[in-house]
């Protein structure tokens, strides 16, 4: 008996982690409910990425979701600073006008708490223990095969989204390439509940040990150790919350060769002691997991009606979380198209400015941390051979032009897509959350729609886009008063610029044709 098949008008995402649950979000604002499929039987509750960065921020908070995160912040630093290949200098994001210029510490198993949360209130659930097992596609289709706690069945949907993780089965489904570098260093994560914290017993460290360890705010215990076998173990305890730690390691001591090896409670106790040469009381083992440090991306993020998001299009080395905040951007520039797409509000080809837009921000991120991956003296005995390229690069760092473009890159703050225009230098770039006669910028896009900010009496009816795209007349805000309006799209990018030729061009380029 053929498996029994279901019609869907929408679209179908699989995986609900970060990257999955803030797409069909923003679909669902949209006015587009979502099939979510995850392989997961219950929600995650490890940590794996601890970070939000300053780009990632704005985002969530032009949704209103990043007031809620705050509650759960986790202390990152004082100030949370990015760096640059663990330099001495860091990067400064004050240059790109943003009300969020550090990381903000939070769990990523928090942020997926949110977003969950969020497309409930919207209409929107997850269908947990359903995995995808293949997939066909014709001119106006997607079926998935599906195995669900009832069975196989086959799910039509017009669109299917992979946001389902590195090792995405929608991209093996594709018999997609994945192109870039191996893996050459493994590193261990863990969530682990400690008898004793490390403000507790630093002191009791010996000499030799305090000199390459440092105990920072938030409780954490951070450094590059060397060890007796001439190797250096890279090794971090950062306090989560209490008695509750994320320990991560890489170098000495990781001497398996396949990251699908499960990590021993003994191979943690041992990174403990090297680091530390004593056993703070390990009292539990909450996750583990294996990371490398390859890079990939996919060469397109469309194939059809498939898209990819998140790692199932790029993969990156592990250094500051940048894979959970790739992956919500990549959502928040999707989610709005697909849903104008899917409405009838918009042609398809709308759908290929993603891929134009994203794969090159991927790209340029993963060449960056590549980068500083090779900056680090990880266990690879090269340290005297890259200390006279660390002290030149430490001098750039010190200009402010090099810094500011480095902290665009590594914060997301800096991305500016390649549209059609004008060529001013805001055209492509984001908005920054700038006051609106008494009214925040972000608290407008709160709708997931477009807004035209007219700032000198442009004589534009929008009421032809109503739904699509809001209008607010407004003296110019502050650094803008050259501009005579501007158009933003619902993920906060600069689509037009005030000039003579109007936005009509751009409202129907991004926004579909008017509906007279």
């Amino acid at each position: 008996m053929d498996p029994e098949v279901t019609a869907e008008a929408g679209v179908l995402v699989v995986g609900a982690g970060p990257t999955g649950l803030a797409l069909a979000g923003e679909l669902a604002l949209a006015g587009v409910r979502p099939t979510v499929l995850e392989s997961r039987t219950a929600p995650a509750t490890e940590s794996r990425a601890l970070n939000l960065h300053p780009r990632t921020a704005e985002l969530l908070d032009s949704r209103g979701l990043l007031e809620p995160l705050l509650e759960h912040e986790i202390v990152l630093g004082s100030p949370a600073h990015s760096f640059f290949g663990a330099l001495p200098v860091p990067l400064d994001c004050a240059p790109w006008r943003t009300r969020y210029p550090h990381q903000i510490g939070v769990v990523q198993s928090r942020v997926e708490q949110r977003l969950r949360l969020r497309l409930a209130e919207l209409g929107g659930s997850v269908l947990s223990g359903h995995q995808l097992t293949g997939l066909e596609q014709d001119d106006d289709a997607v079926t998935a095969i599906v195995s669900t706690p009832d069975g196989q069945r086959r799910i039509r949907a017009r669109y299917l989204v992979g946001c389902d993780g590195g090792r995405s089965t929608v991209r093996k489904a594709l018999d997609l390439p994945f192109p870039g570098s191996d893996g050459t260093e493994l590193f261990v994560a863990a969530d682990v509940v400690l008898r004793r914290p490390p403000q507790e017993w630093f002191d009791e460290l010996d000499p030799q040990r305090r000199r390459f360890l440092r105990l920072l705010p938030g409780n954490t215990l951070a450094g590059v150790m060397p060890t007796e076998d001439g190797r250096r173990l890279m090794f971090s305890l950062r306090g989560l919350e209490e008695g509750v730690h994320r320990l991560s390691f890489s170098g000495a001591g990781l001497d398996v060769a396949d990251r699908d090896t499960p990590v021993a409670e003994e191979e943690i106790l041992g990174a403990i002691r090297t680091a530390c040469g004593a056993d703070p009381g390990l009292k539990e083992v909450r996750w583990a997991s294996r990371f490398s440090n390859a890079c990939r991306q996919v060469p397109e993020y469309r194939t059809g009606r498939v898209l990819l998001a998140g790692d199932a299009a790029h993969i990156v080395v592990p250094l500051g979380g940048q894979g959970l905040n790739l992956g919500i951007q990549d959502a928040f520039n999707l989610g709005w198209k697909l849903a104008a797409v899917v409405r009838g509000h918009a042609p398809d080809a709308l759908l290929e400015t993603y891929h134009a837009e994203r794969h090159p921000v991927a790209a340029a991120l993963l060449r960056e941390a590549r980068a500083q991956f090779a900056l680090l003296d990880s266990g690879r005995g090269d340290a005297d051979e890259l200390a006279p390229l660390r002290e030149i690069l430490t001098e750039l760092l010190r200009l402010p032009d090099t810094n500011r473009h480095l902290a665009g890159v590594v914060s997301g703050l800096g991305v500016r897509y390649d549209l059609p225009g004008s060529g001013h230098e805001l055209l492509g770039a984001r908005m920054p959350d700038v006051d609106v006669d008494g009214t925040r910028l972000f608290e407008l896009l709160r709708a997931g729609r477009g807004v035209l900010l007219d700032f000198g009496g442009l004589s534009v009816d929008v009421s032809a886009w109503a739904g699509r795209v809001d209008l607010r007349r407004c003296a110019p805000p502050d650094g803008f008063g050259d501009l005579g309006a501007v158009l933003v799209r619902p993920d906060g990018h600069v689509c037009w610029v005030g000039g003579a030729d109007g936005p009509e061009k751009s409202l129907h380029h991004w926004f579909g044709p008017s509906a007279r």
